[in-house]
């Protein structure tokens, strides 16, 4: 591991920050919902891990909310903004689809781009989610023109259940990469390509587009980082972890082109047994890394290779911003 790391994912939250009842089903659902995790994730405790799980190293994250629809948005960016200018980070802004003006105050409070999320659609759309919700129903127009000019970050999170494999969703990416040449679009957890067939016919119909990164949370499939490399290339690949999430004990695993969350403790989400031995595993996050490091062997990656991968790549797309915008 190289000695600075800059995660590119990285959820920050409080309790109180949630604004009403949060349903079972969502619950069961959703895991940053799940009971262990709901109760928050605050800068001091991303510190905490940081020096628990990569001791010795500096790691430092690039931070956000958490764009859900049970949580108060402006409240959660202002805890980001917060944060970002006690200890000289950066954050996303999470925008809401009916935002009409930028918040003149955006830079100065340290956000370098955004953090839409398809479970922030308007409500008139919710009942097509995993159906036909267009990148377009939960991103502004006013969010893309304002990071066109500016060139910022968008860390999209795609709709549709077929992920990276639904045409119109390769269409949609398409279509802003090359309107918004200047925007940096990064793609989280890879297009959520979790499994080798959510991604190794599609990355064809994107590896052109000179603006476009993707991050590797949650992605515990050598595969699938392996597809990246030979893809798009290690200069496109953004180390980012999913934190807290990522801190639970456990592994994403594919089983016939589906993925499954595999948990140390049983959780509505994923599958488990309480036969399951918790000193037999490790953390998502280290999950992630091993899955890099077995794609980097292969591959024959130099340090500095990985060096991009953890560090310099997102470096460099921050850095840009920053000369952009002279904040």
């Amino acid at each position: 591991m190289p000695e600075k790391i800059i995660d590119c994912h990285v959820h920050l939250w409080k309790k109180d920050f949630l604004t009403g009842k949060i349903s079972h089903a969502r619950k069961e659902g959703v895991p940053f919902l799940d009971s262990s995790i709901i109760d928050g994730f605050a800068y001091e405790d991303f510190l905490d891990i940081g020096k628990k799980l990569f001791p010795g190293k500096g790691y430092c994250g690039l931070f956000f909310g958490l764009p859900l629809i049970e949580v108060n948005l402006k409240t959660m960016n202002s805890y980001i903004s917060d944060v970002c200018k006690k200890n000289g980070s950066r954050g996303l802004f999470i925008p809401y689809p009916d935002l009409e003006n930028i918040p003149s105050s955006f830079f100065e409070n340290k956000f370098i781009g955004f953090k839409p999320y398809p479970d922030l659609v308007n409500p008139k759309d919710r009942p097509k989610m995993n159906i036909d919700v267009s990148i377009f129903d939960f991103i502004p127009t006013k969010v893309f023109e304002f990071s066109q000019e500016y060139g910022l970050i968008i860390l999209i999170h795609l709709p549709r259940i077929g992920r990276l494999n639904d045409k119109k969703n390769i269409e949609e990416i398409r279509e802003i990469c090359r309107r918004y040449p200047n925007i940096k679009v990064i793609l989280a957890h890879a297009g959520r390509s979790y499994c080798y067939s959510d991604i190794i016919d599609s990355i064809t119909y994107l590896k052109d587009l000179e603006n476009l990164y993707v991050d590797t949370a949650m992605i515990n499939s050598f595969s699938v980082i392996d597809v990246l490399i030979n893809e798009l290339g290690v200069e496109k690949i953004l180390y980012g972890s999913d934190l807290s999430v990522s801190a639970i004990k456990g592994k994403n695993v594919d089983i016939n082109n589906k993925h499954y969350f595999i948990t140390s403790t049983p959780r509505a989400w994923s599958l488990s047994s309480p036969k399951i031995d918790i000193n037999n595993m490790t953390f998502f996050i280290y999950e992630t890394i091993r899955a890099i490091r077995v794609a980097s062997k292969i591959n024959r990656l130099s340090k500095e290779h990985i060096d991009k991968i953890f560090y310099l790549n997102t470096k460099n797309l921050i850095d840009d911003i920053l000369l952009n915008t002279k904040v």
